[in-house]
């Protein structure tokens, strides 16, 4: 252990050896030792390259004496360059000193000092393809040079693969690119036009059968196309008469049969008929609503209606239903089970429910029905509903004077009624180009 006495002594000496070193200032030389910064940059262990030029800054109406210097390094995807900045040069000067042990003595070398950039190599090979152009790039080819310099190995060589494929119509021979012509317009020749296209889409809706040439609006739609025989004897009212009550789902149902029943009911069944199929019917409709088109199979359906008529039930799924298989899985036992068919209402599907009951209400009502109700029995938006009526060849006016004189409602609430008036001869509205499926399910 060092005592106080020998640590002042090796103290003292070093004391007097750093007193004893001597500053020497170094002659100036054509390679001296350059200081480097950098701003934002981390320089990584590569080797640089100094170089000279004649220096281009002339700050006293004289060139310098000295030139000016350059650094450079790279690697394979950034060049580093460095540069002096002549601001800098004019009111600083930078040294560097070298510490010579043999003669204790710093020699000082006078260092220009240089500012260090980096620059994409990718992007100074395609601003030298841009000079080659004599235009810009566009936005896909600097992607595709960024990709090379900085992607990965699988997105260079898709990059790479996909200009091997590239092909340039401009060096295509005329021949060839004739033939191709030819082609294209053998396989076209056949194919629709926008009017064939149009006709045929109209012919696959879904749609109940109707008379194009019908000279009056009772003939165009037959009850008998819409309500099968079977179905229409399953149907009965007598329920109705004898209780003088109507208690189904539908605002637009109970209004009309109470109506009916107040009146000749004998006079009216096939009316109240028409009007009990079509509450069963909005029942199925918001049967399959809630399932957003999947349903039961029908023998766990029939308790779901509030008409009750196992007829009408399997008639609705026989006419409104898909059925797909099901699917046959183990259970944790290992028992194989099958699922059972699916019942399905697909959108085409959902169309047709609303058109028939379009059909049937407009039977009821004598061609010119207020759909007011039937929009909130049916839970769709009026446009909906308006747009499956036109599509059974109705137009859609607004509540004329004479019924609104004959009806209680003010003007205001006259404004939200629609009527759906059907007229001959038929006019159907133009296919749309795109548009979703009435009731809504997206």
């Amino acid at each position: 252990m060092a005592t106080p006495d020998k640590k002042r002594k090796r103290d003292s000496a070093a004391a007097e050896s750093t007193h004893q070193i001597k500053l020497v200032n170094a002659e100036a030389s054509d390679l001296p030792p350059i200081a480097a910064t950098t701003v934002g940059v981390a320089l990584p262990p590569l080797p640089f390259e100094p170089y000279t030029r004649p220096s281009p800054y002339d700050t006293t109406k004289k060139k310098r004496a000295r030139p000016e210097y350059l650094l450079h390094g790279s690697n394979p995807r950034l060049d580093y360059e460095g540069r002096e900045v002549p601001e800098d040069s004019q009111y600083h000067r930078y040294y560097v000193g070298i510490f010579d042990p043999a003669t204790n003595s710093v020699s000082l070398h006078l260092a220009p000092k240089v500012h260090v950039t980096s620059a994409i190599r990718a992007h100074r090979q395609r601003d030298v393809e841009v000079l080659a152009k004599g235009s810009q790039f566009t936005y896909a080819e600097s992607k595709v040079a960024l990709g090379k310099a900085f992607g990965t190995r699988k997105a260079q060589s898709a990059l790479t693969s996909r200009e091997i494929n590239k092909v340039d119509a401009t060096d295509m021979d005329q021949s060839v690119s004739n033939a191709i012509i030819e082609q294209v317009e053998e396989n076209t020749m056949n194919m629709p036009t926008t009017e064939e296209l149009g006709r045929s889409m109209q012919d696959e809706r879904p749609v109940p059968k109707h008379n194009a040439a019908a000279s009056r609006v009772d003939e165009v739609y037959a009850r008998e196309d819409i309500i099968s025989e079977e179905e229409w004897n399953s149907i009965w009212v007598s329920d109705w008469v004898k209780n003088g009550a109507v208690n189904t789902k539908s605002t637009h149902v109970n209004k009309r049969a109470m109506q009916l029943i107040q009146g000749s009911a004998k006079g009216n069944t096939r009316e109240l008929k028409m009007l009990k199929y079509i509450a069963s019917l909005i029942d199925f409709y918001l049967f399959q609503q809630k399932g957003r088109g999947r349903v039961p199979p029908p023998s766990r359906a029939k308790t779901a209606f509030s008409a009750g008529n196992p007829t009408l039930v399997e008639s609705f799924y026989n006419k409104f239903t898909e059925t797909t298989s099901g699917q046959v899985k183990k259970d944790e036992q290992g028992k194989v089970r099958d699922n059972g068919d699916r019942y399905v209402v697909s959108p085409r599907l959902e169309q047709k429910v609303l058109y028939y009951l379009a059909v049937l209400c407009l039977m009821v009502d004598k061609f010119d029905v207020d759909i007011y109700d039937l929009k909130h029995d049916l839970n769709i938006l009026p446009k909906e509903l308006a747009q499956a009526f036109k599509e059974v060849g109705c137009s859609i006016r607004d509540i004329g004077k004479s019924q609104l004189a004959t009806s209680k409602m003010t003007k205001a609430e006259a404004a939200q009624h629609k009527r759906a008036v059907l007229k001959i001869p038929l006019e159907f509205p133009p296919p749309p180009r795109k548009r979703t499926a009435a009731g809504g399910r997206r």
